[in-house]
């Protein structure tokens, strides 16, 4: 080939490049999410836009719950789904135009995102999140959220265990139990110890065992109770009452309770001293309105039983 046939195809590939079309890729402008999404089981909605063009007549969109605005790790996939595109008369295509939505919850978001909605739900305050538009794998862009609700502690009985459960009269037990909240409390509280008969009629408020700030697990170090020999035989109940003042505000007041059986009997049993009685946390209503509305006199002393520990 001349030079001069070299010189005319370079000219004819310069002005070919010039008179194509730019073809840019499909891109995410602008994405607006709800400032709050209290309950994600319910639809919510984003809005966004996209612009630019690509040869194809279709484009990928994902959308994802992400850590950041436009990072691409930490981020859960909610959902990919395809759209159209119009042809621009210069052999590409242009996505729509205007701003464009897309409604979620729960139920249409893919299962790994589902797990990320319930963890948020649970939670004790609301989790920050970026929703993240993506088209054909190009730049994501977000917009942040918070999803869930700010939720009170919630006092309940999860375990616990008094031995001896069988005694005679002026016998001692001792107990030990485990008082949880998922969510914090702020302020200390008070559980208060209980003797009823076996009716849940309350006989004698024992004690109180301080219960201080905070979230997770509450343990009773082991607490003795001593009776009263002058306590008549029969079957008793042992209740803890979780905040017996009332002094936190709860999402549930009526789980706060659990109860130990305690049997006193007129002789000595030989083969049942070590037995013991587990917390049982489910009682019945009623027995948890007449505690709730009991108003301890703090350090009263009936002549049924005290508390050492």
């Amino acid at each position: 080939m001349t030079k001069l046939k070299q010189l005319l195809v370079a000219v004819f590939a310069l002005t070919f490049i010039a008179a194509a079309p730019a073809q840019a890729a499909i891109g995410v402008t602008t994405v607006t999410a709800p400032a709050t999404i209290p309950n994600p089981y319910s639809i919510f909605t984003i809005n966004y836009a996209l612009n630019g063009s690509s040869p194809l007549a279709s484009a990928q969109l994902r959308f994802y719950l992400a850590a950041t605005r436009q990072g691409t790790s930490n981020r859960v996939l909610m959902r990919s789904t395809q759209i159209l595109l119009g042809r621009a008369g210069t052999g590409l295509y242009l996505p729509p135009t205007g701003t464009q939505s897309a409604s979620f919850s729960y139920a249409t978001v893919q299962a790994s995102a589902q797990t990320v909605l319930d963890a948020a739900v649970n939670a004790c305050v609301p989790q920050s999140f970026y929703i993240q538009v993506e088209a054909d794998f190009g730049t994501p862009w977000g917009d942040d959220t918070l999803i869930g609700t700010t939720k009170l502690p919630d006092f309940f009985f999860t375990a616990g265990t008094l031995t001896p459960s069988t005694i005679t009269p002026g016998g001692t037990v001792s107990f030990t139990a485990d008082l949880y909240t998922a969510c914090p409390v702020n302020a200390p509280s008070t559980i208060g110890v209980f003797l009823t008969d076996a009716s849940y009629n309350v006989l004698s408020y024992i004690g109180g065992i301080s219960v201080g700030a905070g979230a997770g697990t509450f343990s009773v170090a082991p607490t003795a109770i001593t009776f009263s020999t002058a306590i008549a035989p029969g079957t008793y109940y042992l209740v803890l009452a979780a905040d017996v003042d009332a002094v936190i505000a709860e999402s549930n007041e009526n789980n706060n309770q659990g109860a130990f059986t305690v049997q006193v009997v007129a002789s000595q049993p030989l083969t049942v001293q070590e037995s013991a009685s587990d917390l049982d946390s489910d009682l019945p209503g009623p027995v948890r309105e007449h505690i709730g509305q009991y108003a301890p006199t703090i350090g009263y002393v009936d002549g049924y039983a005290s508390m050492s520990r």
